[in-house]
């Protein structure tokens, strides 16, 4: 009532017939960018490459987003190698439209040119580019500038190809455009036969670790319960393959050091500075017992001559860290905690000696034993001091450490991660 009677009472302004002109012009021209957009949405909304008619479009185009349960869905292993063989089939259909992009420097927001026209052809050819951005969006935008759309494929791009996401197409960018589909198809048949040697059921709970991604993941029930990044071995010291189970959890671990490290790393190191090797808690243990003796010239011969080897007692400054996860191999690879925290801050994480860092071994030490009991608070509690506590897990989940560097992923978005051991060759 009180709003219809200020209405009723409110006059219209005294303005001239032109003001009243000018006034209209300006309300019409107000209007002009919502119209644009509501054409550009109706126009844009299903298509990768509106030129070009390809099969198998990807889930980058699906503008709805997936409930919780489809964003933390695990991978099919059943389906998961026949996915990357149609895939391939796309991608060598792709290969008939692809073109490179010229060679020359980078490309980011701003920039104009035929090479940022080539850089979108490409974008939108592999369903990254979905069209222009913002409120005065036109669907007969500027192919050659690099806009807010264009900027948003590339990120797109970087983050399916396991890059650094920038937003600009930089060098290493760059290089992975320059890869033609027939090569990239040629990578994803590869890896259908990776898949398939892994068995099609591979229980209700199970750890996941895919070497090239650098990630752990629990699953349970085909959820993801719990990701986290992960270290693995070098290029010279491999993260082998792996199919086990995780039997049990060592708070407060020892390290034993393994022969090979011993001769081509710690050996050296206590010959030359033997008070510092003891500091760090190192000591010497012969084989085949579990006394150990101080650093001394005479027992670091001993180790040399193969009779013994280093050992690191628990306690903060261990090696492994405050938890160890114990899985039976041969290849005498853990899962474990680490001093060296700042390495997850980097995108290509292959540091190790071949075992895998984890990010959160807490974390999943909690997963593993929550239903024996141990809550937070008592993991946390048993990660202090200096005494070890070996746990065994009941009903030990299988472990399987992988190495994939494409899969289709649950979205429906074919990711890529790049060759850290240069197996795809």
């Amino acid at each position: 009532m009180c709003i219809n009677k200020r209405l009723k009472n409110t006059k219209p302004p005294n303005l001239s017939m032109c003001e009243w002109h000018a006034l209209a012009v300006v309300g019409f021209c107000a209007l002009l960018p919502l119209s644009a957009l509501a054409q550009q949405e109706t126009a844009s909304a299903n298509t990768i490459a509106p030129d070009i008619e390809l099969p198998g479009a990807q889930a980058e185009q699906q503008n709805t987003p997936p409930t919780v349960a489809a964003a933390n869905r695990a991978i099919n292993f059943a389906s998961a190698g026949n996915a990357l063989r149609e895939e391939a089939v796309r991608y060598r259909t792709l290969a008939q439209h692809w073109q490179p992009i010229d060679a020359g420097t980078p490309l980011r927001a701003g920039d104009q040119g035929p090479r940022v026209a080539q850089l979108r052809a490409i974008l939108k050819l592999y369903g990254d580019y979905q069209g222009p951005l913002g409120p005065l969006a036109s669907a007969k935008s500027a192919d050659d500038r690099f806009d807010a759309g264009l900027q948003r494929a590339v990120e797109s791009y970087q983050r399916r190809h396991g890059i650094e996401v920038t937003g600009t197409a930089n060098r290493i960018t760059l290089e992975a455009l320059s890869r033609p589909p027939q090569e990239l198809a040629e990578i994803l048949e590869i890896n259908a036969e990776r898949w398939d040697k892994l068995p099609a059921k591979p229980g209700n709970r199970y750890i996941f670790v895919n070497v090239p991604d650098y990630q752990l993941q629990l699953i349970d029930d085909q959820q993801v319960v719990l990701t986290m990044k992960t270290v693995v071995g070098k290029s010279s010291k491999r993260t082998p393959d792996l199919n086990t189970r995780v039997v049990s959890v060592v708070f407060n671990p020892t390290w034993t050091v393994p022969r090979s490290i011993l001769l081509t790393d710690l050996l050296p190191k206590a010959r030359n500075f033997p008070e510092a090797m003891h500091k760090r808690g190192y000591r010497v243990i012969r084989y085949g017992t579990n006394t150990t003796t101080p650093i001394s010239e005479k027992s670091i011969e001993s180790a040399a001559r193969g009779k013994a080897t280093l050992r690191q007692i628990a306690g903060p400054g261990n090696t492994l860290g405050r938890v160890k996860f114990v899985i039976p191999n041969k290849q005498a690879i853990y899962l474990h905690d680490t001093q060296a925290q700042s390495l997850f801050e980097q995108r290509d994480r292959a540091f190790s000696h071949g075992c895998i860092r984890l990010q959160q071994p807490e974390e999943l030490a909690y997963a593993l034993l929550g239903s024996q009991g141990w809550d937070r608070t008592r993991v946390a509690q048993a990660t202090t001091g200096d005494e070890s506590l070996t746990i065994k897990v009941k009903n030990p989940p299988k472990l399987f450490i992988t190495y994939l560097t494409a899969w289709v992923d649950h979205l429906g978005q074919v990711q890529f991660r790049p060759d850290i051991y240069h197996r795809d060759r």
